[in-house]
């Protein structure tokens, strides 16, 4: 079983990756505009904008001049614009001009006349496409779909990027056929206090305010690395591949039986290995002309490769055996889950809005134990000052239900929690015909109720204990990403 599971994910990694392999190996394309910088005679030309080779965007390639000769080149209008509102606007520049879809020849930006948002995305979002007649144009529009536009009009709807990736939620947008986007996360939590409900506690509090509660959570510490990929067979479908592992610490405060003389102790136990790998597919059933509102379906699941650890332990408070194991220290379920739901994304210029709401299913696994279904609701407002830069904000909440251990449910699982979380990414380098970008959050709950279940027990019911979870806390990633587009053939 492993074995079969280890060389399907191999296959899958390969057939994620071949879009590498393609650029590998294919020949490179003739340029149009290509003269390297003055200073540059030795460097292929890439995009400033977006890393991209120009000379294999011969058929979008646009190329504005400063007022001192200096040129730029970029892989498409969307970029063009985007430099252009850097410079601070068209009457900074000495020129700027796009190619002409149909001629393949340079024309004046400002002359040109723009199709926006037809079935064709032939370098990065917004598509712009460009044509030196408006008749040409119009034929185009009428095959292909979208509008006809002039250059003023494409300049005031252009946004410093054609989307913004959030951490906490997904979003709706999905990129032109051919993107390829390859990562490296690290991920830090820590929870430090007691959760009784919606009511923190500190675990040394707790634990010393009952003589009869034996237990009490005090510090869940994960450290957390994975490796990501995605993919986009076409221009409305979006793949992602996710492979962690995690480091798990749990710490635990103990007390002596309430019969016996009172003493405390502390309990740590450390687990580590490769988590569950998530696999997700995001569907764009719809988006405006403008390519400023997307709506999409998500579809995931995940293979069990991450261990679970069921062994059972008398547990002679509730009378029954029961998985030894925390859920903060298992690294899989054992099961394949499955996660399915609604994405929406929304720009206003320099902004940009996702939401989501998801549902995740986790069946019973073979040791008969079930992780609780999990209903995520989400929203991200970013703000990108320029293509280099993004900042903003994050809200998520979950409700989980309570796990179940051969049908009993485990009374201290589940509840309802809302996080916060600051998010930034900065594109600091162009590289390889693609982007680098650094990407980061930091964050905390602001609200958490969780499930607690109070037990008597002891003669006459004389003692009593709240089971309880670990709350509180904060999070933080950190990211590295390297995004690349394979040209799509026009």
């Amino acid at each position: 079983m492993k074995t079969k599971l280890i060389i399907r994910i191999a296959l899958l990694c390969q057939l994620l990756l071949l879009p590498a392999w393609v650029w590998a190996d294919s020949p490179q394309m003739t340029p149009v505009v290509v003269s390297p910088h003055e200073h540059e005679h030795k460097e292929r030309p890439s995009c400033r904008v977006c890393g991209m080779w120009i000379d294999q965007y011969i058929k979008t390639a646009g190329v504005i001049t400063y007022k001192n000769d200096d040129k730029e080149y970029t892989c498409g209008v969307a970029c063009l614009l985007r430099e252009i509102d850097d410079a601070g606007g068209i009457s900074e520049l000495k020129s700027a001009k796009v190619t002409d879809w149909v001629s393949g020849k340079l024309v004046d930006a400002e002359t040109a006349t723009y199709v926006l948002g037809s079935k064709v995305i032939p370098d990065m979002l917004p598509n712009y496409i460009a044509f030196a007649e408006r008749s040409e144009a119009e034929a185009f529009a009428a095959k292909e779909g979208g509008e006809i536009i002039d250059f003023a009009a494409a300049f005031a709807d252009v946004s410093p990027v054609g989307t913004t990736a959030p951490f906490r939620i997904r979003t709706a947008v999905t990129p032109g056929a051919g993107n390829f986007s390859v990562g490296m996360v690290y991920g830090y939590m820590e929870k430090s206090a007691v959760k009784n409900g919606s009511n923190g506690v500190d675990p040394s509090t707790f634990i010393h305010g009952n003589r009869g509660q034996r237990q009490a959570p005090e510090e869940v510490k994960i450290h957390n690395q994975a490796f990501t990929l995605n993919y986009s067979p076409t221009d409305s479908l979006a793949l992602f591949m996710n492979i962690p592992f995690a480091e798990r610490r749990t710490k635990t405060l103990n007390q002596s039986a309430p019969t016996a003389a009172q003493s405390f102790s502390e309990t740590v136990q450390d687990e580590s290995g490769i988590g569950d790998i998530t696999l997700e597919g995001r569907y764009n059933f719809w988006h405006s002309t403008h390519y400023d509102k997307f709506a999409s379906l998500l579809l995931g699941t995940t293979l069990p490769t991450g261990d679970f650890n069921a062994t059972r332990a008398a547990n002679a408070i509730v009378g029954r055996n029961l998985v030894a194991m925390g859920p903060a220290l298992q690294s899989g379920k054992e099961v394949a889950t499955f996660t399915g739901g609604l994405l929406y994304s929304q720009r206003w210029k320099d902004f940009w809005l996702h939401a989501s709401a998801l549902y995740n299913v986790n069946p019973e696994n073979d040791e008969q134990f079930k992780f609780g279904d999990v209903l995520t609701g989400g929203l991200a407002l970013h703000y990108t000052p320029n293509y280099d830069v993004m900042v903003g904000i994050e809200l998520d909440s979950s409700y989980t239900q309570k796990n179940e251990d051969m049908g009993y449910k485990i009374g201290n699982s589940g509840g309802l929690v809302t996080n916060l979380a600051f998010v930034g990414d900065w594109r600091f380098m162009n590289a390889f015909g693609g982007n680098f970008k650094l990407r980061g959050s930091v964050g905390l709950p602001i609200y958490e109720d969780l499930n607690s279940f109070l037990v008597a027990y002891g003669a006459n019911n004389r003692f009593n204990l709240t089971q309880v979870q670990p709350g509180d806390g904060f999070f933080a990633n950190l990211a590295i990403q390297w995004t690349y587009r394979e040209a799509p053939n026009y």
